[in-house]
């Protein structure tokens, strides 16, 4: 009691010296008050410390989110041409193919419709330098004769794929049959068939896919050419028709699309060197590149048919 007494008196001279009134005299009412006759030990407070609710934490699997590249994906598959009822009638009245109706449609500046026979067709391949009148199936027996081309089933498990030639027959087998992309998070949309290991991150590319597996194909109105993408059978067109409106800016030659512009610079003009982005292998060719690609150890990891 000596020592809580001595306390005392250094905290009420403490609280003069200082001036703090109010304290003073609730400190004073606190020692004026006896303590029971029971009680040896002076009142304390007791209190115990909890600890702060956690936060939930927010799985990052439960939020939905997409690369940019398929958002872009999306808005491009959900792009469509409004053909207007008046150029429709020109393109009935002339004799246009019902299925080219959007081709013609964003390339009307090229054609004369009045007489489609004054716009010749070019044969696709490469160097062949064969032209016909326009008019439907009009390169189909030269294609025969001089290409060889001709109806080739797939013949693999679950594909009722028909090729036209033996170069899209191979086509098909390489990168369709052949080895695939790298697995990503987002491919949730799988093969419905067992033979096929492929997923996809869009549901429109998958049922592109199942088109191939089941030959529901797009078909050119002058030669045989068959595809499932509208896009590539509108660059298709083009080649018939000779339209390269994509001129490079430092050799001037002229492509039908702006990818093969691209290339074109990438394979010519630049001196960047190319990186497989799969093993980091690196070479200042692009046929380089283009070679070990086919060989690649860690691309192959991810194949369908290994």
């Amino acid at each position: 009691m000596e020592m809580v007494g001595k306390y005392d008196r250094l905290v009420l001279k403490y609280l003069k010296k200082t001036k703090r009134l109010k304290t003073l005299k609730e400190f004073e009412k606190g020692l004026d008050r006896k303590q029971k006759k029971d009680e040896r030990k002076p009142v304390k407070l007791s209190f115990a410390i909890q600890k702060a609710p956690e936060r939930k934490k927010i799985e990052k699997d439960s939020i939905d989110k997409k690369p940019r590249q398929i958002k872009k994906e999306e808005s491009k598959d959900k792009k469509t041409v409004v053909i207007p009822d008046k150029f429709i009638k020109i393109a009935k009245k002339f004799g246009l193919p019902e299925e080219h109706y959007e081709f013609f449609y964003e390339n009307r500046e090229s054609f004369h419709f009045e007489s489609m026979e004054k716009n010749d067709v070019h044969c696709i391949e490469k160097t062949c330098k064969f032209t016909a009148k326009a008019s439907p199936k009009c390169l189909v027996e030269h294609m025969i004769t001089a290409h060889n081309y001709t109806d080739i089933p797939c013949g693999k498990i679950d594909c009722s794929y028909v090729a036209y030639s033996q170069f899209n027959l191979k086509q098909h087998q390489a990168n369709f049959h052949g080895h695939g992309l790298k697995p990503t998070e987002y491919s949730i949309h799988p093969c419905p068939y067992s033979s096929c290991k492929v997923s996809f991150g869009l549901k429109s590319n998958l049922q592109r896919h199942l088109n191939i597996h089941e030959n529901r194909v797009l078909s050119c109105s002058y030669c045989q050419y068959r595809i499932v993408n509208p896009d590539v059978l509108h660059v298709h067109l083009l080649v018939h028709f000779n339209l390269k409106n994509f001129a490079c800016d430092i050799c001037q030659r002229a492509f039908t699309t702006k990818t093969l512009l691209n290339q074109h610079k990438n394979q010519v003009h630049t001196t960047d060197d190319f990186i497989c982005v799969d093993c980091g292998f690196v070479t200042q060719k692009f046929r380089s590149l283009y070679t070990h690609r086919s060989t690649c150890k860690e691309r192959l990891k991810f194949s369908r048919i290994l």
